[in-house]
């Protein structure tokens, strides 16, 4: 296919020590910041500079696979801010050939460059990016939390929420603002998202909606710049599910999520239906193990919550479970967990492992 998207998002085609976790490290010893690394294992829990020595910078993310480049996109957060305040400068990519080593290609949506739309330039938070490949448009189009200012936005700044979008030519961008949508088409909109392809190729925004914080989807339209449907709730899904991502497996698809409790990490929550669209059925929290570096294991996710889950190409039966660790007080040393997906009797499974690499999906 050349369809970026469905090899991004359905599987079928192809679609130092603290709080601070990242998901891989070089298997030398650390490094200056200003030496170039390579990376051989994923290591949970630790450091994961980029191929300058420098901690990745690419929060809330997506990965992309793109004509066998793998294509990191998350927010930028800024040194010296938490998460009280303004924090993010916009979304910041990263590029690699083998998902370990990542080299930065800089930021491709700045809040901060000239003549930047109002929307962004003012906007209280731009969080968890989604990047997916149009086949319509043939565009890649970036979707964003925006939340605007507190004075359009209630007392918080977190009481009324945009899905924001820009588009690219390529998956390098720079990416355009092309405008918001609220999501649920309610009045304060929704927070954290979700992007699906499905098999049959519609594309649904699905997000925790405000203030209830049911979890509804809606369709978007063809060039995936609007919804085109009302939104549904996820039959079958907790209420107060946040932080959702989605992978097919087979005839399955299967929601892995948190519960909400602010920054502080809880148990991982796991969903499966027959379809998309549900009914959704309750799984036991996939995590086991203890992050041993913190001391968390599966009632606190091992410190992390879920940001996305990535098919590997090329793979058979092949997941990454994708986590932030969020560090509210210094955002841009907050970290990430990537640890695979197994199935045991066909339930997922998310084992901690002190490092692991691509063979773990070696099968007959």
């Amino acid at each position: 296919m050349k369809s970026y998207l469905w090899r991004a998002l359905c599987p079928r085609m192809l679609a130092l020590p603290v709080l601070f976790g990242t998901a891989v490290f070089s298997s030398h010893a650390a490094q200056p910041e200003t030496q170039p690394i390579t990376h051989t294992v994923f290591r949970p829990g630790q450091p994961w500079p980029d191929t300058n020595g420098v901690h990745i910078n690419a929060h809330g993310f997506s990965v992309l696979n793109v004509d066998g480049r793998y294509y990191w996109y998350g927010a930028e957060k800024i040194a010296g801010k938490t998460e009280d305040e303004k924090n993010e400068a916009g979304v910041r990519l990263y590029v690699s050939d083998d998902l370990l080593n990542w080299e930065d290609k800089g930021r491709v949506l700045d809040v901060f460059a000239p003549g930047a739309h109002p929307a962004l330039a003012e906007a209280f938070i731009l969080d968890r990016p989604k990047v997916i490949f149009n086949e319509t448009t043939k565009k890649f189009i970036l979707y964003f939390k925006l939340y605007p200012p507190k004075e359009k936005g209630g007392k918080s700044g977190k009481d009324y929420a945009w899905v924001g979008m820009a588009t690219s030519s390529t998956p390098t961008g720079p990416f355009d603002y092309k405008g918001y949508f609220l999501g649920n088409h309610s009045e304060f909109g929704t927070g954290d998202f979700a992007i699906f392809a499905d098999t049959d190729g519609a594309i649904y925004h699905i997000a925790v909606r405000k203030p209830d914080k049911a979890l509804v989807y809606g369709r978007l339209s063809a060039d995936g710049l609007k919804p085109e449907s009302e939104y549904k709730v996820l039959e079958g899904v907790t209420l107060k599910t946040e932080a959702p991502a989605f992978f097919r497996r087979g005839d399955k698809v299967y929601l892995l999520g948190s519960g909400t409790s602010g920054w502080n990490p809880n148990p991982a929550r796991m969903f499966v239906a027959d379809r998309f669209t549900g009914p959704y059925t309750a799984l036991p929290n996939p995590c086991v193990g203890v992050n041993p570096i913190n001391k968390l294991g599966p009632d606190k996710t091992f410190g992390g919550q879920s940001t996305f889950v990535y098919p590997v190409p090329g793979r058979k039966d092949a997941w990454i479970a994708m986590f932030d660790i969020n560090k509210p007080e210094d955002p841009i040393n907050a970290g990430y967990i990537w640890l695979p997906v197994e199935f045991e009797a066909n339930r997922p499974v998310i084992r901690w492992r002190d490092e692991w690499d691509l063979a773990v999906f070696n099968k007959p």
